[in-house]
Order: structure tokens, then sequence, then C-alpha cells
């Protein structure tokens, strides 16, 4: 069952999706910084074991809290 993503202006006015755009620049910037770091200190593993959990988390975060209905 799959709905069709849509923001309802209404439920989600334009200082919330403003939040939720900002709040995604800043997960992307921490996942630059991350690699950079690890690949700059030599870290003796690979970025991936961070940067991936990151997004997958934040995606699932972003697609409950868009996906959550009052019905």
């Amino acid at each position: 069952m799959f709905h069709s993503l849509h923001l309802d202006p209404a439920r989600y006015p334009l200082r919330v999706r403003w939040f939720l755009a900002a709040a995604w620049v800043i997960i992307l910037a921490k996942c630059v910084a991350v690699t950079w770091a690890i690949d700059h200190w030599h870290v003796p593993f690979h970025a991936a074991w961070v940067v991936v959990p990151t997004l997958i988390f934040a995606a699932l975060a972003t697609l409950l809290w868009i996906g959550v209905r009052d019905d």
C-alpha cells in the first residue's frame, strides 16, 4: 500500500518545509565532514559505517514524519 508523496500545505506550512530542508542540509554536511575527517586522519574504518546509518535513519524519520496521517 504505497501512498503518493504529497505535502499538504495546510499541514506542512512553508516554515516547516524549510525546517525539513535545513535539517537535511545539516545531515548531508555532517556526512561530508565525517567522510573528510576519516580520510584526513586515516581512521582505520570506512566512512560508510557512519554515513550510511545516518542517511538511513534520517530518511526513515523523514518518511515517518511526512507519512503520518491524522485519519
